[in-house]
Parts: structure tokens; sequence; C-alpha cells
């Protein structure tokens, strides 16, 4: 354990001073280094949770190649037992991302990330896109798949797989138009299911001095049947020169399904409630309930 804490401190020390240096390594206008701070607040599905997450950023840019490393480090970031039970922990994460443009018509890239920390937390992320460029239209088509493993009241491994398609539609100048689809599946190695979301959305966006302003709805179900409606509002503006504030909420209404089955295997919860096929990030308290969930984020960034 003392071996792979020590491994861990070298990766972390390594990634900050490689954040730190490099812009004085290399020429400076192929450079683009990020120092920030994000907020995140969510509650609703899940016990209330605030997490603090500083960072560091690197991107280097060849005419067609772009790289970027990043390292975070989470603050009460939090995880669940699949049972309904939830925990909070601190951990590490480093990533590195590349994008691959061909002309002005295509771009492809990918990524990977490993992140460490308490509960023998340990998580592995691979990560593809690509962007085809149509005009004023856009289409994105985004996947990634998440191995994590920790211990929080027993073993837990989770493999999270995230598919994300959008077409964006630039109407003038001012105001962009965005159709999405979402699929999210986890699976739980403590459950004999996988759950998932299926997520459709709409959006707008509107140009305006240095800032986007962002708004949509979203309407979808999940494998507990339950239905989901939700908007969301955004902004991200560029407040002084390199400085930039990123905001974000999002509201949603799960409503349950009518009749729901106690058999499967579903997880049970602190009331030994609970169905196959249930959100495994659920409070117990709420099966079979309808509810909102919340969250909010917010972020502060100087790039130089």
């Amino acid at each position: 354990m003392n071996c792979q804490n020590n491994r861990y401190s070298i990766i972390i020390f390594l990634t900050t001073m490689i954040i730190m240096l490099y812009p004085f390594m290399v020429p400076a206008e192929t450079v683009k280094t990020t120092l920030g701070f994000k907020n995140n607040y969510s509650s609703g599905v899940s016990d209330t949770n605030i997490a603090y997450k500083p960072y560091g950023k690197i991107g280097y840019d060849i005419s067609f190649l772009n790289i970027e490393v990043t390292g975070t480090y989470i603050i009460h970031q939090q995880i669940t037992d699949g049972m309904g039970n939830f925990t909070e922990i601190n951990t590490g994460q480093g990533q590195i991302k590349t994008l691959l443009s061909l002309g002005d018509i295509v771009e492809f890239g990918g990524g990977y990330s490993l992140s460490k920390g308490q509960n023998s937390y340990k998580s592995n992320m691979y990560m593809v896109n690509g962007s085809l460029y149509i005009g004023d239209a856009t289409i994105d088509l985004d996947y990634d798949k998440e191995d994590k493993s920790y211990f929080y009241n027993s073993d837990v491994e989770i493999i999270k797989q995230t598919f994300i398609g959008s077409l964006s539609y630039d109407f003038n100048d001012d105001i962009g138009y965005e159709f999405e689809y979402h699929y999210i599946s986890n699976n739980f190695s403590n459950l004999d299911y996988t759950y998932d979301k299926k997520i459709a959305r709409i959006g707008i966006s509107v140009y305006g001095d240095h800032a986007v302003y962002m708004a949509g709805i979203n309407a979808g179900t999940d494998s507990g049947d339950y239905m989901i409606y939700g908007a969301d509002v955004g902004l991200s503006k560029k407040i002084y020169d390199g400085i930039k504030i990123i905001l974000a909420y999002n509201i949603d209404y799960y409503n349950p399904p009518s009749i729901t089955s106690t058999s499967g295997g579903g997880h049970g919860g602190q009331n030994g409630g609970g169905y196959k096929g249930m959100n495994p990030y659920m409070r117990s308290d709420l099966v079979g309930k309808s509810f909102y969930s919340h969250s909010l984020s917010a972020s502060l960034s100087y790039s130089f």
C-alpha cells in the first residue's frame, strides 16, 4: 500500500511540475496553460454533495494536432455502494487528450485518464470523439468507457459507458440550435443488472460579446421505468483577458412507474425496498416516489 501511495504521489508531483514548467520549454505561441477552479453542487437523486476541483491544464498546438494534459484534484467526490448509501472521498486525476484536424471538415480524437484516491479508489477511462462540419451544421459523436473500483461497505466495481450524439446548426452569427441524444449505462459488480438512461435534449445558444448564453429542455427514461423531464441554463463569459467564468444549472423531474416489482435483485437500500433496474445512485427513501434533482456548477479559469 505504501508503494502504491508513493507512486501516486510521484505522478501528482510530476504532473504539477510539467504544468508549471512546460510553458518555458517550448515556443509560447504553441502552448496554452490554464489554471482553474470548479465547484459542483448536486442534490435530489443522491445525498446532497458539494465537490471542489482545482485543476491545471496545458494545451499544445501544431497546425493539425492539439494535445492537452490536465491534472485535477477532487475534494468531496461522492461515491455509492449501489444500495442507497453514500460517502465522500478525495481523488486525484491525470488526463491526456488529443485532437486531429483534417482540413475544415473532419476532426477526431481520443483520450485517457487515470484517477486514484481514498477508499482504494481507482478509475481508468478511455475516450473517443469525432466531428463532421457540413456548412453551418456540425455532427458530433462522443464515446467513453470508465472502469472504476473502490471499497465502500464492500468491494465495488462499476463499468460506465456514455455515448452522446449531437447535431448543431448555426442559424446566424448570433444564434445556434442543438439536438442531442445521450445514452448512459452503469454496471455495478454487486448488482445483477445494468442501469441505463436515455435522454434527448433540444437546446439553443446565443452568442454575445465575449459570451455564450445556453438553454435547453430534455426528456427521457431509465431502466427503472422512470420518466425524466428537465431543463438547463448556462453561461460562458470571458470577463477579462484570459479570465473566463462558466455557470450551469440543471433541474430534472423523475416520475416513477405506476407499478414496480420487488423481485429480480434490485438494490435493497437501507429500508430493504427496491426493484430490478432501479437507479443505483438513488437514495433509498425515494424508491417509488417522484422527485426533483438539481445540479449547479461554477468555474473560474485563467489562461495564458
